[in-house]
């Protein structure tokens, strides 16, 4: 607990020394930019106005201004980003578009009921299909293949803990997702000390920064207007303020959306509408045809471990491996900082967990590490609801989970703000509104004592193969 302590406090001397260690890598950008466009967008250089304003260039502000163009071809959209399109986490995830929804099925039927959650559960995997119409339709070279996921148990804890996720799916009439048992599992891909795993189908691995540049070709092409290198200084009802290279500008705007994800938090009055948790990934340098028989993995599937502690990893398209996880602690303040894009301590616990799976890559070199913060709303619910204070339609909180998410969210609040009807309105994130976080120090003593009981939980696990009890108490707490 104390060297989480340590690491966290960006005062403390442990921290510093932590932030000058990670300039020793010169790959801490991701491995999607390589041959990416480098959108260098202008900044807002004068006072100007638009119908709607969208701040943020990831995927949520993209979708929503690809949808409200679709809606209303002659709204005048601008979106404006800090830096640059992708630069947050749209070009920095582990290339999942997933059906997956943070918060579990039976959870989301508890507090909507059984027919709004099964409806969320359709409206994910239109979403799914969605995207890859998209990048299809718009001959995106982004390494899409619809292989499905898997998430594998390596211990009787983890297997009992998914066989009853299966069990409430069904319990709600849904019979997508399966157990594989080992033998089955190992004909997919050979995860070592593999009891089984459950197999889902609705989620496809692909380059994502790739598809924020189809999407940024796609928005401009519809008549968006786009500027980069500028930061937003105050929200108000019907404007924005922004700084930058430009300057001090002032944007009047009939509606304004907020699509910052993790980077709300630092928006002037949403300090505590999100908290930024940081990821880690690493890639594999490309692997040959013997390295890729071993462990097999022909048909792309995205793969997690069936830990408390989250995990990621695909096969690109140029057959590397990428691998993700969490486990960093959360920085004091809900401070985001470019130091943090690589932690030498969390990245080495990313590499040691894809070793543990797949011992056949351990003489293999990493060729990337890099990282960044996500969006984590209190209740872990995504919604797109509006601020009372400002009039803003706020779009995210996809606790990683964003790459599909954010087109469904992006087309709810488009039609939101053009006030126009669609049959995806009334789900549950529409119009759900998350608590605020505890107030400092409460919310960094409580964030980081939660990553150190799952961490410890998962150690447990693995030693007795019973499910962490700790961990269940500590999560009705939040």
């Amino acid at each position: 607990m104390r060297e989480l302590i340590e690491r966290s406090r960006p005062e403390k001397r442990a921290g510093r020394r932590e932030r000058r260690d990670a300039t020793r890598f010169d790959w801490a950008s991701p491995l999607w930019r390589e041959g990416s466009r480098r959108w260098q967008f202008a900044p807002l250089m004068r006072d100007s106005d638009a119908d709607v304003v969208v701040v943020g260039a990831g995927f949520s502000g993209l979708w929503t201004a690809h949808h409200l163009k679709l809606v209303d071809p002659g709204l005048d959209v601008m979106v404006i980003d800090a830096r640059q399109p992708g630069f947050g986490a749209s070009g920095r995830n582990g290339g999942w578009c997933s059906g997956l929804f943070p918060v579990p099925l039976g959870d989301v039927a508890a507090r909507h009921g059984t027919a709004s959650a099964l409806r969320l559960q359709q409206a994910m995997v239109t979403a799914v299909d969605s995207v890859g119409e998209f990048v299809q339709s718009h001959h995106i070279d982004a390494g899409w293949v619809r292989g499905g996921t898997l998430t594998v148990a390596t211990n009787t804890a983890q297997q009992s803990r998914l066989r009853a996720g299966l069990e409430s799916r069904r319990k709600l009439g849904l019979g997508d997702h399966r157990w594989l048992d080992a033998d089955e599992l190992g004909s997919r891909v050979s995860v070592h000390g593999a009891l089984g795993a459950v197999f889902d189908p609705d989620c496809a691995a692909l380059n994502p920064q790739a598809l924020v540049d189809g999407l940024v070709d796609e928005v401009t092409r519809q008549g968006v207007r786009v500027h980069g290198e500028t930061r937003v200084a105050r929200v108000g009802n019907g404007y924005v303020e922004t700084e930058g290279l430009g300057g001090h500008c002032f944007v009047t705007a009939r509606k304004v959306v907020l699509a910052a994800e993790a980077w709300n938090s630092a928006l002037p009055r949403r300090r505590r509408t999100v908290v930024p948790l940081y990821s880690y990934v690493v890639a594999t340098e490309p692997l040959d045809a013997d390295m890729l028989g071993s462990i097999g993995w022909s048909g792309r599937e995205t793969l997690s471990e069936g830990r408390n502690m989250v995990t990621y990893a695909q096969v690109t398209a140029d057959n590397r491996v990428v691998f993700g996880g969490r486990g960093a602690p959360y920085a004091f303040g809900s401070d985001i900082h470019g130091s943090r894009d690589v932690n030498e301590r969390v990245h080495r616990a990313v590499i040691g967990t894809m070793h543990e799976l797949f011992p056949a890559l351990t003489g293999v070199r990493i060729t990337h590490r890099w990282g960044g913060p996500l969006g984590v709303p209190r209740d872990w619910h995504p919604s797109v609801h509006q601020d009372p204070r400002t009039g803003a339609m706020v779009v995210g909180g996809y606790v990683g989970d964003g790459v599909a998410l954010s087109w469904l969210a992006g087309l709810i609040a488009a039609h939101r703000v053009a006030g126009a009807d669609h049959d995806l309105l009334g789900l549950p994130l529409d119009g759900h509104v998350p608590r605020r976080w505890e107030p400092e120090p409460l919310r960094w003593t409580g964030i980081n004592a939660g990553l150190v009981t799952t961490a410890l939980a998962d150690a447990a696990e693995r030693r007795t193969g019973r499910e962490s009890r700790a961990l269940r108490a500590l999560m009705r707490l939040f």
